[in-house]
């Protein structure tokens, strides 16, 4: 008979999680398993070597550095280093950065290596043709041992330490034992030579064999086994490749038959061993390698075929399926606890559980047959309106509902009436139409008739005192379905009417009387302080203090919960357990935390819940939950590191060399201005439950930068970050543990372009300063010659006022002048003498005038033209005619012009170009505007002159100084005047004069 049973005692369901190619391991066969101190999980396959982190995995291979892709043993020195032993390539050693290979050319004996074991700094190699030793300080081979066994092999099975020596086992060829001082091996038992595995445990040693039926492994006292002794403890019938015992002492084991489908995972009990496959879901009878984590009591199982499985061994959830009680479906009711035992209610009758063994039973067979004796045998029950219909009802049609204990009895309500127990036995019954009942007192019951009216009976018993309360009355509750006693009042909660209360006879509705408006409940209980919580069918929640009135002390918004169907509440102290299609909600002070199928709660549609102590159970439609929360509600949070694994600027990986054992050593980048497109992917340490974990982050520093929304995403993605500096804050929320962390875990630098430097901005300001300052300097020189310039030109212009001044007021006219005069007196013609006195000195007078400014308005240089022409044409009695010729478009009193500019040109007339033998002698004086300039012409028909008399009166004195005059006040004016004369014909003078 084969000593393998079915675990019966575990058969609720343990939590389980299946890693394969799909979620990215290299290879589905599992040879080796190790989880480091970082908490990475190294997985070694046929080929490739993963390592995971919270589910997120990355591959190494040959190509990386690996000795050789098939993994066959996995360790971890006291370095905190690596060493993965291949099957083919030797040894590969990894510090986080870098591998390194140790293989046969370094010493190694063989490179097909089976199992490592560190011991004391030395690291111990089993291959198939025997065994090394290397000193992990140095990385040199100290010891390399075989001899020519069985089969010409010397292949090392498994290591075990024995008070501090290191022992082996082959196969084929026995245990034997490693003494380094004389660097040899000695052979310590070959009483059965064959050894798959060796595992020890307190002064016990497990050794399997062979795939012997029920003598696969034996079990022997490490004193005996040592003393060449025979085991006499013998079980299993496979070939068991590993051995691992967790912190409780239970011993798993690995098996893979090598001839008969006899494998899978097994516990050992009692020198026997379960088959654990069903009950840790574990789909493969190949199962090779195990890897057991005290800190998070996970079993990690690889198995040939199937990939890797992570079994949670807390067993914070139980799951009681109906093959626990032995039944085929167990659609849970209701449960409660009664008398230290524990009620459970089902479609299919009534449980009394005592530590969840079934200790009495009522089928609902037995329900219906005593309803339908009691319908023969109790003549009283034709009184009720319902005997009819209910005595007629088919068993198939009967159901359960609800129960009960009031006073020691169990009243269960149920589709043809009510059912009181009383200690396991069914001694009464009641055809009421009930969907929700109270007692008021052991005889007085309120209930809600099945789709029909509210009814109240003060003797339910003898259905005396029945009262209908009418729908027409609003106050009156209708599809109520459940009554909650609080105090002296009722509290009664409709899934459509909302809430009512019943006090003295009288009821109320909250909905009807506008005190709530909320209409459509699902759910409702009384907390510790005695208040109503109730849940509303979309999810929202409300805590009532009903004691004084109607105050809403709460509102739990829907948003805050995982799902949105409430399917059952439940108070404890100040937690709120809450049932919804996403799993079991905790909500305590604003902070939800959640339980679901990692932890064990793998059906979410519940139809019952009850709380007795700290037990939380949970009722669905096959089999409950059992959920003691006493540990995990007094859970307290740690601060939880974050590793940064992987950065991507501009879509490229960014210094890879920073990384060591997948984390960014540093906790700061600094880019240039050109690369700011960032992509960070991150993991949190320790995550026990990694699916739970929910991030948002903000980058501090970036303006308008807020928190993102809460994902699952690891990733952070930064698009074009301007230059400046930053700091990456992100935020994790535990929906497990129910808390947030928040970390900086990275200080970005965004150096800004060259032209955006503190040294280019001050260097640049230097220069624009020099700069400033040298125009400063050249304008300070312009402005200073400038007005040297001026000032030279002021006395320039003084000069030749003073010149134009002495040469009109030169001797020659003055003497003119006062020889005219002289002639008029002598000739007693008083009248010309006197008019010519009067035009000298109007003549003198604006001569000294027009000599302290710079211009005069032209019409004043007209008036004093003609009276010096009157002047003048009086000497020659008045011969010469005078014609003066004005543009219309000139405006005489703007226009100025410097003084005393014309008169020199006018002298020349009278002086040079008539005599007494000129006939007809005219002057024409002539202004007109030609765009910006003034054109002033000077014409006479005198005697004209040849053509070099004409060359020397253009470099005459007075015609340079007219020029000079005109060049001080516009430089820009080229040849100012022209003069053009032919003999006989007579001259013309023409100055052009910017007009400012």
């Amino acid at each position: 008979m084969l000593l393998i049973v079915v675990e019966t005692a575990f058969s609720q369901q343990f939590p389980s999680k299946n890693f394969s190619t799909i979620d990215g391991l290299p290879n589905n066969s599992i040879y080796s398993i190790y989880k480091d101190s970082r908490d990475i999980l190294w997985v070694g396959t046929a080929n490739g070597l993963a390592a995971i982190q919270n589910g997120s995995v990355k591959n190494y291979f040959t190509s990386d550095g690996l000795a050789h892709n098939s993994c066959w043993a996995i360790e971890e020195d006291y370095n905190h280093n690596m060493w993965f032993g291949s099957h083919g390539g030797g040894l590969t050693f990894y510090d986080g950065k870098k591998f390194e290979v140790i293989n046969k050319n370094n010493g190694l004996i063989h490179d097909k290596i089976r199992r490592l074991f560190i011991h004391e700094n030395l690291l111990y190699i089993g291959t198939e043709f025997g065994i090394s030793v290397l000193d992990i300080k140095t990385h040199k081979i100290i010891l390399s041992k075989k001899i020519i066994g069985c089969r010409n092999l010397f292949q090392v099975m498994d290591f075990v330490e024995i008070n501090s020596k290191i022992y082996f086992g082959t196969f084929n060829d026995g245990f034997w034992r490693v003494d380094l001082p004389t660097k040899s091996i000695k052979l310590i038992n070959h009483k059965q030579p064959d050894i798959f595995s060796i595992h020890k445990k307190n002064d016990s040693l497990f050794i399997c064999h062979s795939d012997a039926v029920n003598k696969a492994i034996s079990k022997i006292s490490i004193k005996d086994y040592l003393a060449n002794k025979d085991a006499k403890i013998h079980f299993g019938s496979s070939v068991f490749w590993n051995f691992i015992t967790d912190k409780r002492g239970e011993t798993y084991i690995a098996g893979n038959g090598i001839n008969f489908r006899t494998g899978g995972i097994y516990k050992v009990n009692n020198n026997k061993i379960s088959n654990l496959n069903a009950v840790f879901g574990i789909d493969s009878s190949e199962v090779w390698s195990l890897f057991y984590d005290a800190p998070t009591d996970n079993l990690y199982i690889g198995t040939i075929n199937k990939g890797l499985y992570k079994i949670d061994l807390k067993q914070q959830i139980k799951y009681y399926p109906p093959s626990y009680f032995k039944k085929s479906k167990l659609d849970i009711v209701s449960i409660v606890n009664f008398q230290n035992q524990d009620l459970v209610l089902h479609k299919g009758g009534l449980l009394y559980l005592k530590d969840n063994k079934i200790q009495s039973e009522i089928s609902s067979q037995k329900f219906y047959d005593f309803a339908h004796y009691s319908f023969k045998t109790n003549s009283k029950l034709s009184e009720y309106d319902y005997l009819v219909s209910f005595s007629k009802t088919r068993l198939e049609a009967f159901e359960l509902r609800s129960f009960k204990v009031v006073n020691s009895i169990v009243w269960i309500s149920s589709t043809i009436g009510m059912f009181g127990v009383n200690n396991g036995i069914i001694t009464e019954y009641y055809p009421y139409s009930v969907s929700a009942f109270e007692f008021e007192n052991p005889n007085k019951v309120m209930y809600q008739v099945a789709y029909g009216r509210f009814c109240t009976v003060n003797d339910f018993k003898n259905n005396s005192a029945f009262k209908q309360h009418e729908a027409n009355d609003l106050n009156n509750p209708k599809e109520a379905f459940t009554i909650l006693p609080l105090d002296d009042n009722y509290f009664i909660v409709s899934s459509s009417n909302g809430l009512y209360r019943y006090k003295n006879g009288k009821f109320f509705s909250y909905y009807f009387n506008s005190i709530w408006k909320e209409n459509e409940l699902v759910q409702a209980k009384i907390n510790d302080k005695k208040e109503l919580v109730i849940a509303n069918s979309f999810g929202d929640i409300f805590i009532i203090n009903v004691s004084k009135g109607f105050q809403i002390i709460q509102k739990i918004d829907r948003k805050l919960l995982k799902g949105n169907s409430i399917s059952f509440l439940e108070c404890y102290k100040d937690f709120l357990f809450i049932g919804t299609e996403k799993g079991l909600n905790i909500y305590k002070n604003g902070t939800i935390r959640l339980i679901d199928e990692e932890q064990g709660l793998t059906a979410k549609a519940f139809t019952s819940s009850n709380i007795q102590g700290t037990i939380l159970r949970m009722g669905t439609q096959n089999g409950y939950f059992e959920f003691d929360f006493k540990n995990y509600i007094s859970t307290k949070n740690t601060q939880r590191k974050i590793k940064i694994t992987k950065i991507e600027v501009n879509f490229k990986s960014f210094n890879q060399n920073g990384f060591k054992w997948l984390d960014y050593e540093s906790d700061k980048i600094v880019l240039p201005y050109n690369e700011n497109i960032i992509s960070i992917s991150f993991e949190p340490q320790n995550a026990e439950y990694p699916n739970k974990l929910e991030y948002r982050y903000k980058v501090i520093g970036l303006t308008n930068s807020n928190w993102t929304k809460w994902t699952k995403d690891k990733s952070i993605d930064l698009t074009y970050l301007p230059s400046g500096r930053y700091k990456i804050r992100l935020e994790i929320k535990d929906l497990f543990l129910g808390a947030v962390s928040s970390n900086t875990i990275l200080d970005i630098e965004i150096t800004p372009p060259f032209w955006k430097t503190w040294c280019f901005l001050l260097s640049s300001f230097l220069i624009i300063c020099i700069g400033c300052y040298l125009i400063y300097i050249n304008r300070i020189r312009a402005v200073k010659s400038k007005e040297r310039a001026k000032a030279e030109v002021q006395k320039r212009l003084a000069e030749t006022k003073m010149e134009a001044l002495q040469s009109q007021m030169n001797p020659h006219f003055i003497f003119n002048a006062m020889n005219s005069i002289q002639n008029f007196i002598i000739d007693n013609n008083t009248d010309d003498a006197l008019m010519y006195m009067g035009e000298f000195s109007k003549i003198i007078r604006q001569t000294l005038n027009n000599s302290s400014i710079q211009r005069i308005a032209l019409s004043d240089e007209i008036e004093y033209l003609q009276s010096y022409i009157t002047l003048e044409n009086m000497r020659f009695k008045n011969q010469v005619e005078f014609e003066l010729i004005l543009d219309d478009e000139l405006d005489l009193f703007e226009i100025e012009i410097p003084p005393m500019l014309l008169q020199p040109f006018i002298e020349n007339v009278f002086v040079h170009a008539f005599d007494s033998r000129s006939i007809n002698p005219k002057l024409i004086l002539s202004f007109s505007q030609e765009e910006h300039y003034l054109i002033c012409k000077i014409i006479d028909n005198g005697k004209g002159m040849f053509s070099v008399n004409l060359n020397k009166l253009h470099t005459s004195k007075g015609i340079d100084l007219a020029k000079e005059r005109i060049a001080l006040f516009h430089m820009d004016n080229s040849n100012p005047i022209t003069i053009s004369s032919n003999l006989n014909e007579g001259t013309m003078v023409v100055l052009r004069l910017q007009i400012d």
